[in-house]
């Protein structure tokens, strides 16, 4: 564990024993995927307070995610995660041009906010929508105001259903064993040679956990995130085809 692992590993077990001590609801930042992992390495070795513990970041197939500590069986009353979802579209669609989540993450950080407080990011179209803490938000509604050349408006909103179906693709893919590495080639048109960097450079999660096997074998309701390309779903595994290859149904997130 390097120095920034373990002085997060010190932030979660703070906020832990807040939690327990003061009977109070704790909330970390957004998490990336591999904090997440340091995460669950706190919980392995049991080093966390007596008290729940769960992550949610805006909606269930977020990447990004906060912890919160403290449920209401712990405390006798629930309160929810703040985070706010916020709706960023042009001023004058007519004459704006699209963008790309690389583009409004670039113009977030340019209002110098800090990458851990705000998550995912959804690019619909000439829209976005951003999942951001509550200060965060209350902040880019006065204050975000142009991606690139587009001026921008911002309010407050939900990510649309209709978003949500639509950035899933459903697809039937063969490969020759449910391996990681041949399931992630063969989803993103990849060589499983071309997989491997993204195993050792922790970039590949499955459940939430960084995998850096990448010979771990995958079923039906695993989720798989591979920074970069995205993340797909493992829906049901169908028998072999007349080749010998296992028929796999996936869900594919578009980003």
């Amino acid at each position: 564990m390097n120095d920034d692992e373990l002085f997060f590993y010190k932030r979660l077990l703070e906020l832990s024993n807040r939690a327990y001590q003061n009977n109070i609801y704790t909330f970390s930042d957004f998490l990336s995927l591999s904090q997440q992992e340091v995460m669950y390495q706190v919980a392995r070795d049991k080093a966390f307070a007596p008290i729940s513990y769960d992550l949610f970041g805006g909606y269930e197939n977020c990447e990004r995610k906060m912890v919160r500590f403290g449920s209401e069986a712990d405390f006798g009353y629930d309160v929810d995660f703040p985070i706010k979802c916020i709706k960023v579209e042009p001023l004058a669609k007519k004459f704006a041009k699209e963008y790309t989540h690389r583009d409004y993450l670039g113009s977030l950080m340019s209002l110098g906010i800090d990458r851990k407080k705000f998550g995912d990011i959804f690019v619909d179209g000439m829209d976005a929508y951003i999942y951001a803490d509550e200060s965060t938000a209350d902040y880019l509604l006065e204050n975000f105001i142009s991606v690139g050349r587009n001026s921008v408006k911002c309010s407050y909103s939900e990510l649309p259903e209709s978003f949500k179906k639509a950035a899933l693709k459903e697809a039937t893919i063969q490969v020759a064993s449910p391996r990681a590495d041949a399931v992630i080639a063969r989803v993103y048109n990849l060589s499983r040679k071309d997989t491997l960097p993204y195993f050792t450079e922790k970039k590949v999660s499955v459940n939430g956990h960084i995998v850096e096997n990448n010979d771990k074998i995958l079923s039906a309701g695993d989720s798989v995130s591979v920074r970069g390309f995205g993340k797909f779903n493992i829906v049901e595994e169908c028998g072999l085809s007349r080749k010998g290859k296992l028929n796999l149904i996936v869900e594919i997130f578009g980003r």
